[in-house]
């Protein structure tokens, strides 16, 4: 039976001399904008956050949760990407950004999922609902569903392609924010990469059969050639929306890749749009790196079993970690040691190495492991711990 000693001990270590880090506004952006988001898809850290629990109008970013869905019905075998779509009056009858579906005509669902995404149809969004769910409501239903699932929970949607509903006096819209389409665009990459990506990195989607031609609404993928993605929305109450994503190549061989996300939501026109992405871009693109900040059984600190110095326990980091944080950005470590007992055996995890940033926000963590066996105690150790519980004993 093991006997354990000592206590939980607390470390905390600073990497470096502590600077202010402000990640959460910037003026170059906030003045273009009226909700948006920067975040690293792997991570999920946020860099830059304004509004971003506000609920607002989204227009055609609803199409994201569109395709979404439809991605999920593929996958799952309840229909194909090659089925033949027959197009409804209701879905020929939609006006605004179209693919100029007409009722009665035949297309295959990759094509309308390719011009739902890339030249933003709102028939094509139509038709796409339909086939998947018999009618429209039915498959709101199932944005709804899948929005509360996957923890969207200022979302709610009223029809598959964003545009305004007008009841009597009453314009409704879909509803988000930008904390929302941010988890939504997430979890398409996380999930859907390929699908996603192959689809929305055309620049120019062509269609011969329907003599059919249209560039990619994004305005960003014209300017930066690493953009692949998302998706654009207007309507007047929305403003000039645009979600986008792009992989940001590392310049040292201690980096890595990584991928941003990025949300703009409520611009007063395409210039403004265009000018709070493009700076949001910038802003992450420049100033974040994902770095190496602990190797792979890196040697850590030493204790000592029992407080004996002839008793040695290296502690060494079990994986390595890469961390996205901020160029400059200083962080934070906190070493937590659990008791150490005997016997050790090499790999017994002894603690956890935490790294955090400056407000507290946990990037990284590591078990600390022993690479130290000790598997008997020398006698003359024995001895000397023999005697200094005697000590204790009578000294109380």
């Amino acid at each position: 039976m093991k006997k354990r000693f000592g206590a939980i001990f607390v470390l905390l270590v600073l990497l470096f001399n502590l600077t202010s880090f402000d990640i959460y506004s910037n003026q170059n952006i906030d003045r273009y904008i009226k909700a948006g988001i920067l975040m690293d898809e792997d991570s999920g850290r946020i860099v830059y956050e304004y509004n971003i629990h506000d609920q607002v109008a989204i227009a055609s970013l609803t199409k994201m949760m569109t395709f979404l869905v439809a991605l999920e019905a593929i996958r799952n075998n309840e229909v194909s990407k090659h089925d033949t779509v027959t197009i409804s009056q209701n879905a020929a009858r939609l006006r605004g950004s179209t693919y100029n579906l007409r009722t009665g005509e035949e297309v295959e669902l990759i094509e309308l999922l390719k011009a739902l995404m890339i030249v933003s149809g709102n028939d094509a969004a139509v038709a796409i609902a339909e086939h998947i769910a018999g009618t429209e409501s039915n498959f709101v239903q199932l944005m709804n569903n899948k929005a509360r699932e996957i923890g969207m929970y200022k979302t709610v949607f009223f029809n598959s392609h964003g545009l305004p509903i007008y009841k009597m006096d009453d314009r409704i819209e879909n509803l988000s924010s930008a904390k929302d389409l941010s988890i939504l665009v997430k979890y398409l990459l996380d999930n859907y990469r390929e699908e996603t990506l192959s689809v929305t990195s055309i620049k120019t989607y062509s269609n011969p059969k329907r003599n059919f031609e249209r560039s990619n609404t994004n305005p960003l993928m014209s300017i930066f050639p690493e953009v692949d993605g998302i998706k654009t929305g207007y309507t007047g109450l929305a403003g000039y929306c645009l979600a986008f994503t792009l992989n940001v190549k590392s310049e040292d061989k201690n980096d890595r890749d990584f991928r941003l996300i990025g949300l703009v939501l409520g611009s007063g026109n395409q210039k403004e749009r265009l000018a709070g992405s493009k700076n949001l871009l910038e802003y992450g693109r420049d100033n974040f790196i994902k770095t190496k900040i602990l190797s792979k059984h890196e040697y850590i600190s030493t204790r000592y079993l029992f407080g004996s110095n002839e008793l040695p326990v290296d502690l060494i980091s079990e994986e390595e970690i890469w961390v996205f944080k901020g160029k400059d950005e200083n962080l934070n470590t906190e070493i937590k040691l659990n008791d150490l007992s005997f016997p050790v055996r090499k790999n017994d995890v002894i603690g956890t190495l935490t790294f955090t940033s400056e407000n507290g926000e946990i990037l990284g963590s590591v078990n600390l492991i022993s690479n130290t066996e000790i598997k008997w105690i020398p006698i003359k150790i024995q001895l000397e711990l023999l005697k200094k519980s005697f000590l204790r004993l009578f000294a109380r």
